[in-house]
């Protein structure tokens, strides 16, 4: 079981790492016995590998896959927060008359989100684009489903929402639970239609044109999304400080979290993002 546990948390870091350290991380938990708090440092080691990566163990063309990799991840994650941000305000249609920062945080979040989307997908459907013809032309049956996952779960999704909106008229007279079932499976189905793109990448290892303009694009995703969180957490913070008789927005550790989510994962997006250029741009010249 222990080695069965030491085997999951390795599977949590890049491939690159685990064909250099699997083995004698394995070993190690063999022979020193380690238990349940061992295989936990060792998973929680995981993120910084794909945020940093080491420089020994990648070229450029994957160092510059790991980035696009992470950016994805963590820009996915932003846009699931930014989609309730959406349903827990704006579409409530609430904004303190007596304090224009929470109407011109609205403004700036739509404007930044509308401009991170549109440059995900400038920047990623060639990409896209070139592995799915691989896949294709290789048959790779595998990675074509995991590149079809963006397309097929997001409208799955929606479908599944309609429908279930056609049944239940008014899901909010039923208790905050259609809701917080909605928001779950939501973010599954972001985290679903990232994973399946990444998996696709790590194992086709795509190179060339393709994967130089998503790591160039990738900066601009990750600086708009970043303002999108930034404006979004104004929003949210004004709420909770000047709408204190609203109950909705008057739960502080709620926003506490929120807010460290924000942080947490805009970081993760744009320190990726600006490794990812610097993969680029020393490619570039030892060409």
């Amino acid at each position: 079981m222990t080695r069965a546990l030491a085997r999951a948390a390795l599977a949590l870091y890049p491939p690159a790492w685990r064909a250099r350290y699997g083995d004698e991380v394995l070993a190690f938990v063999d022979d020193s016995g380690g238990g349940l708090g061992a295989i936990a440092s060792i998973a929680l080691q995981a993120p910084p590998m794909w945020i940093c990566p080491p420089v020994h163990l990648h070229d450029a063309d994957a160092r510059m896959r790991a980035s696009i990799s992470t950016v994805l991840a963590a820009w996915s994650f932003l846009t699931g927060l930014a989609l309730s941000f959406v349903m827990f305000t704006q579409q409530q249609g609430f904004a303190p008359p007596d304090h224009p920062v929470v109407g011109w945080s609205y403004v700036v979040f739509d404007v930044t989100l509308a401009a991170s989307v549109l440059v995900t997908l400038t920047g990623s459907l060639p990409l896209w684009l070139t592995m799915l013809r691989q896949a294709g032309r290789e048959r790779r049956r595998r990675d074509l489903a995991c590149l079809l996952l963006p397309a097929v779960v997001p409208a799955a999704y929606l479908g599944a929402g309609l429908a279930t909106l056609s049944l239940v008229h008014h899901p909010e007279a039923s208790g905050p639970w259609w809701f917080i079932g909605f928001t779950i499976a939501g973010f599954a189905a972001a985290a679903v239609s990232a994973g399946g793109p990444i998996l696709a990448m790590i194992r086709m290892r795509p190179h060339g044109r393709a994967v130089r303009l998503a790591v160039r694009t990738s900066g601009a995703a990750a600086a708009s999304i970043t303002a999108a969180a930034l404006a979004s957490g104004i929003a949210a913070t004004g709420l909770c400080l000047w709408s204190p008789g609203f109950p909705a927005y008057g739960d502080g550790p709620a926003l506490g979290g929120y807010l460290l989510a924000l942080i947490a994962a805009a970081a993760v997006a744009s320190v990726s993002a600006a490794r990812g250029r610097l993969y680029a741009s020393r490619r570039r010249s030892s060409r």
